[in-house]
């Protein structure tokens, strides 16, 4: 970005970058102001970015979001390549997913295992994620081609364990504090897409409607169609609803208006 304005002969001192809103001072009066809450995972709630634009002394404002957030405005929306988004599958359970997995998921794990597809599999916290290895584990007593489960806390990140192991198939254990992680390297390594994803515990303030699209936004480098995101709770929260909810109607519209066949 700074390259591109250097070599448009802008001041690059007139201009402020901050990964955080409450880092730039509300009372400055900027020309532009440019929120980008698409990239990457998102850091920052609704209510905090309407609160921050409603009061900052800006002359324009561009807000690049998945869904609308200040009223009565002009709405563009985009996908610059015009993928259809990968609309996730939502399984509730009345099982303390600490304790065990429903067996429609067993079953997932042992199609995804057959086909010789990866795994990722993100759990709210490093205890939660810690219990879910421990039964999966067992179950891989029952099924042995499910037998190669790995920990994120195994490897210093997910590039070291991406370039370490080379099986063609495998369950990968995570939390949702290294989603971020994650997602910076499935966009850097596209080739890297032969993957399920499994959350686990999606209904858990840890995941929100935005980390939950971001998750099937990675469906950009999922090749084999047969490949699924699955959202596992023992309820639908807010949240999956509205990630369910954004990803069917930006797909109705691609169907609508004859840019992708269903």
């Amino acid at each position: 970005m700074k390259k591109f304005l250097l070599n448009k002969k802008v001041d690059i001192n007139s201009i402020s970058f901050s990964g955080v809103l409450s880092n730039i001072d509300k009372a400055n009066k900027f020309d532009l102001l440019i929120i980008d809450d698409v990239t990457g995972i998102s850091s920052f709630d609704d209510y905090s970015i309407k609160d921050y634009v409603d009061n900052a002394d800006v002359g324009k404002k561009i807000i690049i979001s998945m869904k609308k957030i200040v009223k009565d405005k002009v709405l563009y929306e985009m996908n610059e390549d015009l993928n259809l988004f990968k609309e996730p599958r939502s399984i509730q359970t009345k099982i303390n997913l600490n304790e065990d997995m429903p067996h429609v998921v067993f079953e997932f794990l042992k199609w995804f295992m057959l086909n010789k597809t990866r795994v990722i599999l993100i759990a709210k916290d490093g205890e939660s994620c810690i219990n879910v290895s421990k039964y999966m584990r067992k179950y891989s007593l029952l099924f042995p081609k499910l037998k190669k489960i790995y920990m994120y806390t195994e490897f210093n990140s997910f590039n070291d364990f991406a370039n370490y192991v080379r099986d063609e198939h495998y369950v990968y254990l995570t939390t949702s504090d290294q989603l971020p992680k994650l997602y910076n390297f499935i966009i850097d390594n596209p080739m890297y897409n032969n993957f399920n994803i499994l959350v686990f515990f999606a209904s858990s303030n840890k995941f929100n409607y935005k980390s939950l699209l971001s998750i099937c936004g990675m469906c950009k480098f999922l090749t084999d169609c047969k490949n699924e995101i699955i959202f596992v709770s023992n309820y639908e929260n807010i949240e999956i609803i509205m990630a369910k909810v954004i990803s069917r109607s930006y797909n109705k519209k691609l169907w609508e208006s004859g840019v992708k066949k269903y």
